[in-house]
């Protein structure tokens, strides 16, 4: 047995985890740690979490020998029980992101090649494992892809980033450097039948990124994600960035960008939050290559608030930047409604390898708590958090055992530990 370590706060508690899901003590079916995966070596980078407690848990496999990837999928009953598994797609290609569509089947989406070769491909499948329909978006450049929106008309919707779109670098946003990826939309009916490339409002930066969309209540969609357009300073730096679209995908409106001076910031995952009405983005704020934190945005919805007099309202509820003496990537956030915020962290080490670090806070920012997980000499990474319907914490990663890298899935009280 390899030995999990475990830090909560200022306490150091060590305990054991064995190398397959199978053999755990009844004991420990409510709050455990599991591995998952088939001979060779799996990463896990998405956890969805169905309404009856069942998880789905998204990766990419390889073989100890050959590093190119294959995504993996399974399903597990709310104790971690797996009920299916298997491979999806080919090889050299990367899941990336698994919803629901509106008939509560899965819709997982993947990058399929490298580079100028990288494509977007969505994926359908039932419940039970069963593959229903897929479709290779194609535009002859590349876009990869980041998050999957399944809108009320049943339309995927692809946030993510492209080969830059030279006509939009004009005006104000004229480049004077080397292009390399502009913000971008794809769209796939319901049907998988027809599928289109949205511009119109990426350009100007040199390099950025959508993660997610959302409909907003006036009929048209929020953009969420990162890129170093210059602001009202003219300085061109990577800054978490949020706009509104109409009902076409274009015509940018309000256009919110956050930042801590002097740093970089780059976002990792952005949701929706009720209690708090807006949106959580968590991502990281690099002093340079060897300091980094965690850091977070809340925004209001809808970002372009005004009052009836029509003077525009602050669109960002608070924005910090989380200095725990360690140095954190923020991977995931989630919202356990209406209490509290986890944030999902990669936290690096002296030697290069990382554990999985977990962030406990308020809806209002404010830290609670704090977990970390990993092997005694693996490099683990973090992978999805999310909020279970019974009250219970999903951490989801990948943890290095002795030969191989396995999936993880760590449940955890509603409080952030093993027990109540």
């Amino acid at each position: 047995m390899r030995l999990i370590s475990l830090l909560v706060i200022s306490s150091l508690i060590v305990v054991c985890s064995c190398d397959t899901e199978g053999n755990v003590d009844p004991v420990y079916q409510t709050f455990f740690l599991k591995y998952y995966g088939e001979d060779g070596n799996q990463e896990g980078v998405d956890l969805l979490v169905n309404a009856d407690g069942s998880m789905i848990l998204l990766g990419n496999s390889s073989s100890q020998t050959n590093p190119i990837t294959v995504p993996f999928i399974a399903k597990v009953d709310p104790f971690g029980t797996v009920q299916w598994q298997r491979q999806l797609g080919g090889l050299n290609e990367k899941a990336v992101d698994v919803e629901l569509d509106n008939g509560g089947n899965l819709i997982v989406l993947t990058n399929f090649g490298d580079g100028v070769n990288s494509r977007v491909k969505v994926y359908r499948i039932g419940q039970d494992g069963t593959g229903i329909d897929s479709v290779l978006i194609d535009f002859q450049e590349w876009q990869v892809g980041r998050s999957i929106t399944v809108a009320s008309d049943g339309r995927i919707l692809i946030a993510g980033s492209r080969r830059p779109f030279a006509p939009n670098n004009l005006g104000d946003f004229a480049l004077p450097f080397e292009d390399f990826a502009d913000m971008t939309v794809l769209a796939v009916d319901a049907s998988f039948q027809n599928d289109t490339i949205i511009a119109g409002f990426g350009g100007g930066e040199m390099n950025g990124s959508a993660l997610k969309i959302f409909e907003n209540s006036s009929g048209g969609y929020n953009l969420l994600g990162y890129s170093d357009r210059p602001a009202k300073d003219d300085v061109r730096k990577t800054r978490f960035e949020a706009f509104t679209l109409n009902e076409v995908f274009s015509s940018p409106g309000q256009r919110v960008i956050v930042e801590v001076p002097g740093e970089t910031q780059i976002a990792a995952s952005v949701i929706e939050t009720f209690s708090l009405p807006g949106y959580v983005m968590a991502g990281t704020s690099y002093v340079n290559s060897l300091s980094s934190n965690i850091y977070l945005v809340s925004y209001y919805n809808p970002l372009d608030r005004v009052t009836s007099n029509a003077d525009k309202m602050p669109t960002t509820q608070y924005q910090t930047q989380y200095l725990l003496n360690r140095r954190l990537e923020s991977v995931s956030v989630s919202a356990a409604e209406p209490d509290y915020l986890f944030v999902l962290a990669n936290e690096i080490k002296d030697n290069n390898k990382r554990d999985i670090f977990l962030l406990r806070l308020t809806i209002n920012g404010a830290v609670m708590g704090s977990l970390s997980f990993g092997s005694l000499e693996g490099d683990d990474s973090a992978g999805a958090v999310r909020a279970h319907p019974d009250g219970r914490i999903a951490v989801f990663g990948t943890m290095e055992l002795e030969t191989q890298k396995k999936m993880v899935l760590i449940m955890l009280s509603p409080n952030g530990n093993f027990s109540n």
